[in-house]
């Protein structure tokens, strides 16, 4: 979203709302949801070419489970603020950069579709949440840990 400068010097504090789709952001871990991220908040003026910027943003995001792969909705409330410095020369203070930050440092880690979701199975590869492969899970086993398993 850009704001015309100009018409931010002749204001002290402007509220702004507006929303961000996938392909409007870059850099960011997730998928945002189809209803969008809506962004609002309020510009601040501090001097001619410096503002403080605001911002909430609300959005569904989905995030790939970090164990089985499978698409996690994660519900997102972040609150940012910034102060942002325009060029003298620039004309428009784009705030998509802004909202970008936002959600860049706050995604999560690790995300996980439940607690107890039990993941891929590292041989053939079958979501373990949705049926039981019939892989042999010792049959692989290094040679060189032989001696660790008599210990079990």
């Amino acid at each position: 979203m850009n704001f015309e400068i100009n018409k931010l010097l002749l204001e002290e504090k402007i509220p702004f709302e507006f929303t961000l789709k996938n392909e409007d952001v870059k850099d960011i871990e997730g998928k945002i949801g189809e209803d969008g991220a809506l962004a609002r908040g309020t510009i601040e003026k501090l001097s001619r070419g410096t503002f403080f910027v605001t911002v909430t943003v609300e959005m569904t995001m989905i995030y790939p489970c970090a164990r089985c792969l499978e698409p996690t909705p994660v519900e997102c409330s972040y609150e940012y603020s910034e102060t942002v410095t325009v060029e003298e020369d620039e004309v428009v203070l784009n705030l998509v950069p802004v909202v970008e930050e936002c959600i860049y440092i706050n995604e999560p880690y690790r995300v996980l579709c439940s607690d107890d979701c039990a993941g891929l199975c590292p041989k053939c590869g079958s979501n373990l949440n949705h049926e039981q492969c019939s892989c042999d899970k010792n049959g692989d086993l290094d040679p060189r840990f032989e001696a660790l398993k008599k210990l079990l």
